[in-house]
């Protein structure tokens, strides 16, 4: 099982194509100008894979034995060979290569190098690909659901050569009924013109009659199609009919090794995701390979962390980069939560990763007022699980190829060690200065006593942490006694007393787990920080603000 992700137009769809068109069962595939890199046709299209586990009569000199190359699983760095050698482990493979010119034709042959001397001239039989061909599973189209040509019924069963003749046998049965039903129906009609035409000299050898025109029923005319009672399947849901083409297709390839399907959350329910996966990996148990494109974490749930592989186009050269989400064979704890969690990371083109979901909602909530949302870019905001998680999660995601920053307040800083790591993967880190946490910086990181009672009201409210209780916490932080909210505002004056209350207001998470209320304060709290420009919060937003939107 593969997994492609990625952020939007990475190439994951394209990656699917080449495959698909590198072992094509047909030869009559079409090109234009547009298949081309920036539509420039002076560079051709190149497509090569490596083809590995052949059938054991590919093997024969007779087929391909005389143009196999080697593969050498144990040695990464210069995997491929000139010739195999089963007893130095080094298996027999078929180089396969499509190339496209300006001409626009497409030619596909197998490539072999003996001593630095290239061959070309061999090509795969239309029979064998058929066999390598992969099968394109999910598509959703209505012929699928059709016995018509070229349709996955028509192809599904022992015998499905013998489908025309059945099906034809059936026509001139409906014909002989119909002209036996047809006989009242349209007799005066018939009457009427048959008159006329003869007038014009059209003599009838065995008269005019009414009947189904064979070619109007034909086989390619796709009539016969599946049906659940009296309702066509094409007509069920889409996720419906995307599972239904999918079983068909997945049915119909035999003994096919390859399976492609973009985007495989089309349409799908979370546990008839879960199904599909199952139905696949199941498809090659026993040998062959799937490759799925995804932009759903719901996917990334049902997958092995080893199986998913991140795309990352340069947009510059256009260049597609590949490399596994794991960075290890077996992955690690912490790896497969950034997969199975936080999958949402892998799709995005930068990483903002907060310290919780504290951080997550405030910055959501602030970038909703934006004139551009740094969503809209592709940026994704992701809780990181704390101080030390975080860190290691920032450290992951940059060691995977993403540009990322990290969002944490500063009670809690990183080892040396860890600074060293950020330096490395060239991790930015935005974190609250003087110690304080994110609820002190909140209220400490504003001059306007104005805003830290605006705050200290939209916390301590109805949609947040409950007034009574709050305002009793806070007693104890200062012994005094504060019957009413507004007796605290006083002690908002001085930013010493403002830390304190923001302290309380984190040990005893007056917000910590309202993400709704985290939102809210992005949303009317931090804008109006930005715009009086005057604080330590202002400075880190702003610092903030230009990583989001610098070459997102």
């Amino acid at each position: 099982m593969n997994c492609l992700v990625g952020p939007g137009d990475s190439c994951k769809t394209t990656v699917l194509d080449a495959i698909d068109l590198l072992f094509a069962e047909r030869y009559n595939i079409t090109f234009d100008d547009l298949d081309f890199y920036e539509g420039d046709t002076s560079h051709p299209i190149e497509i090569k894979a490596v083809l590995a586990e052949l059938p054991r009569e590919f093997l024969r000199d007779d087929r391909y034995g005389l143009h196999l190359s080697g593969w050498s699983s144990g040695a990464p760095d210069k995997q491929w060979r000139e010739e195999p050698n089963e007893a130095e482990g080094i298996e027999p493979v078929l180089a396969v290569e499509l190339v496209v010119d300006k001409s626009l034709e497409p030619d596909w042959h197998i490539v072999t190098r003996r001593n630095d001397v290239i061959d070309r001239s061999k090509r795969i039989s239309f029979e064998d690909r058929k066999v390598l061909s992969p099968a394109r599973v999910g598509g959703y189209s209505n012929r699928h659901l059709s016995w018509g040509r070229g349709s996955a019924l028509q192809r599904v069963g022992p015998s499905p050569e013998e489908l025309p003749i059945t099906l034809s046998r059936l026509i001139r049965s409906a014909r002989k009924s119909f002209t036996q039903e047809a006989a009242g129906a349209f007799s005066e009609p018939l009457e009427t013109i048959s008159g006329e035409i003869e007038k014009l000299g059209v003599q009838f050898q065995k008269g005019l009659v009414a009947n189904l025109d064979f070619a109007s029923i034909s086989m390619g005319a796709g009539g016969v199609a599946l049906h659940d009672g009296e309702i066509p399947v094409r007509c069920m849901g889409t996720g419906s009919s995307r599972l239904a083409v999918a079983a068909l297709q997945s049915s119909d390839s035999g003994a096919k090794q390859c399976f492609l399907v973009d985007e495989l959350e089309y349409g799908l329910e979370p546990h008839r995701i879960s199904l599909l996966v199952s139905h696949l990996r199941n498809k090659v148990v026993s040998g062959g390979q799937v490759f799925i494109t995804t932009h759903s974490p719901t996917v990334l749930k049902e997958l092995r962390l080893p199986e998913v592989s991140v795309c990352r186009r340069d947009g510059k050269d256009g260049r597609l980069r590949i490399r596994q989400a794991s960075k290890t064979e077996t992955a690690t704890n912490d790896e497969r939560r950034y997969t199975r969690y936080q999958g949402e990371a892998l799709l995005s083109t930068k990483i903002l990763v907060c310290e919780g979901q504290t951080e997550v909602g405030l910055m959501k909530g602030w970038a909703s007022t934006l004139p551009l949302d740094f969503q809209s870019l592709g940026v994704a905001a992701v809780d990181g699980g704390g101080d030390t998680a975080a860190f290691a999660a920032a450290i992951h995601y940059a060691e995977s190829g993403y540009k990322v920053a990290l969002l944490t307040d500063s009670d809690n800083r990183p080892a040396p060690k860890t600074i060293e790591e950020f330096k490395k993967n060239k991790v930015e880190h935005f974190e609250w200065g003087n110690g304080r946490c994110t609820e002190q910086e909140l209220f400490q990181g504003v001059q306007s006593v104005e805003l830290r009672k605006a705050l200290l009201k939209t916390l301590l409210s109805d949609d947040g942490f409950p007034v009574k209780a709050g305002c009793g916490q806070l007693n104890g932080a200062f012994k005094t006694n504060f019957p009413e909210l507004s007796d605290v505002f006083p002690y908002l004056s001085d930013a010493n007393n403002a830390g304190v209350i923001g302290l309380k207001a984190n040990t005893e998470k007056w917000m910590k787990k309202n993400f709704d209320l985290c939102f809210s304060i992005g949303r009317t709290y931090l804008p109006d920080v930005l715009a009086q420009a005057d604080g330590t919060l202002a400075a880190t937003l702003e610092e903030l603000h230009s990583w989001l939107f610098d070459d997102a």
